[in-house]
Order: structure tokens, then C-alpha cells, then sequence
């Protein structure tokens, strides 16, 4: 695999052309000699199913609809190229209640809307995947594996799958994507199946990234890692990030603290470089303070000209997760947080919960945290 070439950027990155000219008649054609392919990238962070959210998509006893949750930003998720999200909650299946907080289980019907919504890339390892058990696993694996053109990582049907780099082909780049998570809240996976969740294990991440190196251009780890609620990285983090950019991380994009980290380069000892997003935070949540109905969309556009990959632009745009009561049920939508208006701070049920909500508070968060990175549309 060649290695991507990473410079330093704020809002993009341009090649100098490489052309002939050419002098056909009275006029000079310039051709251009070489091609350069893009891949345009669109992460968002926890989607997670508390049981306002649950409530929020129930059409009757049996029937739900989670459309709403992505009607607003719909047209980013589809425009991209490949669009991912963390879905923190299993789909877990109707052989027990469909649940929120502690134990999650999410329905079918929340994937049909990621798929409608235009989702291409759904990461499933997190501290939630066991909630409900091995059938809980083996449902959403069989459910995923029905949904043409999605990709679904962090979670496997055998030791085969475990042992497999998913990679997407997009616009003659080859992308590898890989997804682990720190724990399983307590609950443990049967030895006979131990497959199932790809646990954060250095000795499994070397293998997987020395095996994208081999197979793909460019490589993407998403991490679930980290402490809720803390909006810088820990030395865990840190350490991970390095080792995972020394064995051929190029990027790498972390969810679980359900609010926005910082974001940076980092440079491994052997001289490698990778982007991190140490956290994207919340896409959509009921959880009831103001950091943590602030999330962020990652926007990266990936280069490769001739044998050569770069991270040509990245930037990140700020969300907010708004619901509000009506007629007794929570509706749940995320906006850019450039649209959000004052009319929408003020019918926010988070109003009711934390007096320190506002439109400001969340701008001057954006701003402590990742400040230059943000872009507003």
C-alpha cells in the first residue's frame, strides 16, 4: 500500500499540476497527464437510543418509524461519498422489550431509517453491543447483512469475518475500516464465541492494520474509547492513537465520551502521520445537559494522484440534538448548529433540565474545543 502523504492543512490541500500541452491547429490543448480520484467522507458520532428517542419513533405496540431523526441533514448523508455513523445501541430484536438506559435494544426499524437516510458505513462495536446478549448480536449481524450496500463493522458471524478488513472501494480509492471498542460494561462474551465484538486488543489491531496496509490505500480506525464526559483525551487515548498511526492508521475518528473532543495530527516515532477526532460526541442522544447534546460532523476529502494518498480537506461541522415534548411523545431531530435558531432554543426540553442551555453556551463550547477546525455548512 502506498502511504498516505499528509500535510498540514487548515481548509484544504492543493496538488500542482502535472499537464502537456499540446498544439492542435491554431489552438494549445492542455491534457492532463495524471488522474487524481477523490473520496468525499461524512462521520457523525453516537447514535443513541435512550428511551425518549425509543418513544419518539413508536407509531403502535409493534411499529416504528426513526425517519424523522435524520430528515434535516439528510441531504449531507446522501451527497457523500460515504457516510458513516456509530450506532452505540444493538438492534437487538423483539425476543425481549425494546429498551434505552442501561440496558439498550434498539429495533429493525432504526437501521431501515440509517439506510433511507443514506448511511453507508454503521460501526456497531461499543460498550452497549452486549446488552442483550449473543442473540441480541447475531439479530443485528443478520439484519445488516440484508441491507444491500451497507457496511457494518465491529461486530462478526465467526472467527473468519473477525480475522477480515473490510474495505470499500470508492472512485479507484480502496479504503480499509476498522472498529473496535474498550469494554462490554461487564458483560462477557462466551468463549466459544468470542468473535462476536472486536475489543480493543493491540495484537488484533497490529494484524488488521498490517493487513489493510497489504490490501487497501487508505486506512480509517474508529475507536469507542475514552471517558464519558470529558472533553479532552486521556493517556490511553493518546497512546492508542500513536500505535495505531505507527502499524498505518491514516485516520482515525473516536466515538463514546458523548461529547466533542479535540482534534489533531498526530506522529508516530517511525515517522507515520495520522488525523485524529479523538470524539464527534452525540448525534442524537435524550441525555439532559448542554455538552452533550453538542456533536460534530466530520467532513474529510481523500486525494489520490498517481500512487500518492492525501487528506486533502477536513474540517468538522457543529450539531445539536433537539427534541422537545409535544402531545406527550419526544420528537428528536439534529441540526447544523449554523441553522439552529432562537425559536428552536426556546422550545428545547433541555430548557427545562439545565439552566445554562443556549444557543451561546454551545457556540463558546465549540469554540474551546475545536475552534479552528469548524466550518459552518
Amino acid at each position: 500500500m502506498f502511504k498516505a502523504l499528509f500535510l498540514i492543512l487548515s481548509f484544504g490541500l492543493l496538488f500542482n499540476s502535472d499537464n502537456d500541452k499540446e498544439n492542435i491547429g491554431n489552438k494549445t490543448v492542455i491534457r492532463n497527464k495524471t488522474k487524481k480520484e477523490k473520496v468525499n467522507i461524512i462521520a457523525v458520532g453516537d447514535n443513541l437510543i435512550h428511551n425518549s428517542v425509543l418513544k419518539s419513533g413508536k407509531i403502535n405496540d409493534s411499529t416504528y418509524n426513526f425517519n424523522r431523526l435524520f430528515d434535516v441533514m439528510r441531504n449531507d448523508f446522501q451527497e457523500a461519498d460515504i457516510a458513516v455513523i456509530n450506532q452505540e445501541t444493538i438492534l437487538g430484536g423483539s425476543f425481549v422489550p425494546y429498551d434505552g438506559y442501561p440496558n439498550f435494544n434498539s429495533p429493525n426499524e432504526l437501521g431501515d431509517a440509517m439506510v433511507k437516510a443514506g448511511f453507508d458505513v454503521v460501526l456497531q462495536a461499543s460498550n452497549h453491543t452486549l446488552d442483550v446478549g449473543v442473540k441480541g448480536v447475531t439479530n443485528c449481524i443478520d439484519y445488516w447483512k440484508k441491507q444491500k450496500g451497507i457496511t457494518y463493522l465491529g461486530i462478526n458471524e465467526s472467527e473468519k469475518e473477525k480475522a477480515n478488513v473490510k474495505i470499500i472501494k470508492k472512485n479507484g480509492i480502496k479504503i480499509a475500516l476498522l472498529n473496535y471498542t474498550y469494554g462490554l460494561n461487564g458483560h462477557i462474551l462466551p468463549e466459544d464465541k468470542s468473535y462476536l465484538v472486536n475489543l480493543i486488543d493491540t495484537t488484533l489491531i497490529i494484524k488488521h492494520l498490517q493487513k489493510a496496509e497489504e490490501l487497501a490505500d487508505f486506512t480509517i480506525v474508529f475507536p469507542h474509547w475514552g471517558e464519558e464526559y470529558v472533553y479532552k483525551p486521556n493517556k490511553s487515548q493518546k497512546e492508542l492513537a500513536k500505535l495505531m498511526t505507527e502499524h498505518g492508521a491514516d485516520l482515525i475518528i473516536g466515538t463514546h465520551p458523548h461529547v466533542l473532543q479535540p482534534i489533531e495530527w498526530i506522529e508516530s516515532d517511525n515517522g507515520n502521520k495520522a488525523l485524529c477526532y479523538y470524539s464527534l460526541g452525540n448525534y442524537t442522544s435524550g441525555q439532559k445537559a448542554t455538552p452533550r447534546v453538542l456533536g460534530g460532523m466530520a467532513k474529510l476529502t481523500i486525494s489520490k494522484k498517481d500512487c500518492s494518498i492525501c487528506i486533502e480537506k477536513a474540517e468538522i461541522v457543529p450539531t445539536i440534538t433537539h427534541y422537545e415534548w409535544v402531545n406527550g411523545t419526544s420528537l428528536h431531530q439534529t441540526y447544523k448548529l449554523s441553522d439552529y435558531t432562537e425559536e428552536l432554543e426556546k422550545r428545547h426540553s433541555l430548557n427545562h433540565y439545565d439552566s445554562t442551555f443556549s444557543i451561546k453556551t454551545i457556540q463558546n463550547l465549540v469554540n474551546d474545543i475545536i475552534g479552528e477546525w469548524i466550518v459552518n455548512q
